[in-house]
């Protein structure tokens, strides 16, 4: 599965439509970042207004009501920002009416989770990949990246985006495939993972060492670095 909408401002939500997990992953080997000290559990629209199968689920999951609000973040500091032209600007609000319909379409979805976990990932990492703005006040969100993944034997890189949305997830993008993988409890790594198209797909990561297995393929050993 491959998505290609993108993500919300609470009144264009409005418009369309936990617990946290125990880690003994060490701080430094978690790419994510460190969630704040009292994450926001509730998304950034009113769920008494909720309307729809697709917000009902964000309000009732807290990793995606914590997403929804790193998007928020993001995207307002990419519509307030100095360094994006009119013509970037306009295209960002563009994309974002039509990821809304995107996202509410996940109710069709076999996983509606996945799907919606998705969504909201790609666009938290094609809106920090596409707007400088975005990416300057890190220190009061949840995301970092993209980053580049580059694995032996391939001559690609693969990005990645790190959401640290509890429990965490990673959004993957090289060549003409995207997804996205959810972490899950780990002694000593970060491990990260989904099944797509039917077949189980990982990802390690330990401090700037990663080991990533594609879909249908076999486990890499990589290097996680900052975009030339």
């Amino acid at each position: 599965m491959k998505l290609s909408r993108f993500a919300p401002l609470a009144a264009l939500a409005l418009i369309a439509c936990g617990t946290q997990q125990d880690q003994t992953v060490e701080a430094d080997d978690d790419r994510s970042g460190a969630l704040p000290a009292d994450p926001p559990t509730s998304p950034s629209f009113d769920c008494a207004q909720s309307d729809g199968e697709i917000s009902d689920l964000i309000c009732e999951t807290p990793m995606l009501a914590r997403m929804d609000n790193e998007l928020q973040r993001v995207y307002s500091l990419a519509e307030t920002g100095t360094y994006a032209s009119e013509e970037r600007l306009q295209e960002l609000t563009t994309m974002q009416r039509g990821w809304i319909g995107g996202r509410d379409d996940c109710w069709k979805a076999a996983d509606k989770l996945q799907c919606v976990t998705t969504s909201y990932a790609q666009r938290i990492h094609e809106i920090r990949q596409g707007f400088y703005d975005s990416r300057q006040e890190d220190e009061k969100g949840i995301s970092t990246g993209p980053l580049a993944v580059a694995c032996d034997g391939v001559d690609y890189f693969i990005s990645a985006t790190f959401i640290n949305a509890d429990p965490g997830v990673v959004f993957l993008q090289w060549l003409d495939r995207s997804l996205s993988l959810t972490q899950v409890p780990s002694a000593s790594v970060a491990k990260y993972e989904g099944v797509w198209d039917g077949q189980a797909t990982t990802l390690y990561t330990q401090g700037d060492e990663a080991t990533f297995t594609p879909p249908g393929g076999t486990e890499m050993n990589c290097k996680i670095e900052e975009p030339g």
